[in-house]
Protein backbone atom coordinates (compact mmCIF):
# COMPACT_ATOMS: atom_id res chain seq x y z
CA UNK A 1 0.00 0.00 0.00
CA UNK A 2 2.94 2.24 0.97
CA UNK A 3 4.30 2.06 -2.04
CA UNK A 4 1.57 2.56 -4.05
CA UNK A 5 0.85 5.43 -2.42
CA UNK A 6 5.25 6.66 -2.78
CA UNK A 7 3.99 6.02 -6.65
CA UNK A 8 1.28 7.87 -7.44
CA UNK A 9 3.01 10.88 -5.69
CA UNK A 10 6.06 11.01 -7.53
CA UNK A 11 3.20 10.98 -10.79
CA UNK A 12 1.29 13.54 -9.85
CA UNK A 13 4.63 16.02 -8.22
CA UNK A 14 5.57 15.39 -11.88
CA UNK A 15 2.72 15.94 -13.33
CA UNK A 16 2.10 19.22 -11.42
CA UNK A 17 5.67 20.55 -12.13
CA UNK A 18 4.82 20.38 -15.89
CA UNK A 19 2.98 23.45 -16.32
CA UNK A 20 5.85 25.45 -14.21
CA UNK A 21 7.97 24.35 -17.09
CA UNK A 22 6.30 25.18 -19.79
CA UNK A 23 5.77 28.71 -18.32
CA UNK A 24 9.58 29.28 -18.41
CA UNK A 25 10.14 28.13 -21.82
CA UNK A 26 9.01 31.33 -23.64
CA UNK A 27 7.65 34.66 -23.13
CA UNK A 28 4.33 33.58 -25.46
CA UNK A 29 3.25 30.20 -23.75
CA UNK A 30 0.45 30.75 -21.96
CA UNK A 31 -1.52 28.60 -19.42
CA UNK A 32 -5.22 28.27 -18.53
CA UNK A 33 -5.72 28.20 -14.52
CA UNK A 34 -9.00 27.15 -12.46
CA UNK A 35 -8.71 29.43 -9.89
CA UNK A 36 -12.36 29.28 -8.56
CA UNK A 37 -15.47 27.30 -8.63
CA UNK A 38 -16.38 28.27 -12.60
CA UNK A 39 -13.24 31.21 -13.08
CA UNK A 40 -10.27 30.97 -15.29
CA UNK A 41 -7.31 32.96 -16.06
CA UNK A 42 -4.73 33.24 -18.48
CA UNK A 43 -1.58 33.53 -17.47
CA UNK A 44 1.81 34.14 -19.35
CA UNK A 45 5.00 35.66 -17.80
CA UNK A 46 3.62 39.05 -19.61
CA UNK A 47 1.26 39.19 -16.37
CA UNK A 48 2.58 36.59 -13.67
CA UNK A 49 5.35 35.46 -11.33
CA UNK A 50 6.45 32.39 -10.26
CA UNK A 51 6.66 32.38 -6.43
CA UNK A 52 7.56 29.29 -4.44
CA UNK A 53 6.22 28.88 -0.91
CA UNK A 54 5.73 26.46 1.58
CA UNK A 55 7.34 23.84 -0.60
CA UNK A 56 4.68 24.90 -3.61
CA UNK A 57 5.12 26.68 -6.73
CA UNK A 58 1.86 29.44 -7.11
CA UNK A 59 1.63 31.78 -9.77
CA UNK A 60 1.38 35.42 -8.60
CA UNK A 61 -0.48 38.09 -10.65
CA UNK A 62 1.33 41.20 -11.52
CA UNK A 63 -0.70 43.73 -10.66
CA UNK A 64 -3.49 41.85 -8.20
CA UNK A 65 -2.30 40.83 -4.82
CA UNK A 66 -3.76 37.16 -5.60
CA UNK A 67 -1.67 33.68 -5.67
CA UNK A 68 -3.26 30.43 -6.66
CA UNK A 69 -1.44 27.03 -7.31
CA UNK A 70 0.17 25.95 -10.36
CA UNK A 71 -1.23 22.71 -10.22
CA UNK A 72 -4.18 24.24 -11.33
CA UNK A 73 -3.01 25.24 -14.82
CA UNK A 74 -3.09 23.74 -17.51
CA UNK A 75 -0.80 24.29 -20.19
CA UNK A 76 -2.69 26.11 -23.55
CA UNK A 77 -1.08 25.17 -27.08
CA UNK A 78 -1.23 26.22 -30.29
CA UNK A 79 -3.63 22.77 -31.98
CA UNK A 80 -6.59 22.42 -31.66
CA UNK A 81 -7.78 20.19 -28.17
CA UNK A 82 -10.14 19.83 -25.61
CA UNK A 83 -9.98 21.35 -21.89
CA UNK A 84 -10.95 19.24 -19.37
CA UNK A 85 -11.11 19.83 -15.80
Amino acid sequence: MRLLILSLLLVFTTYANESVSYFKKSRDNQLLCNVGQSSYKMVSQKNALIEYIHGGYFFKLINENFYFPANSCQPLVSKKQGIIF
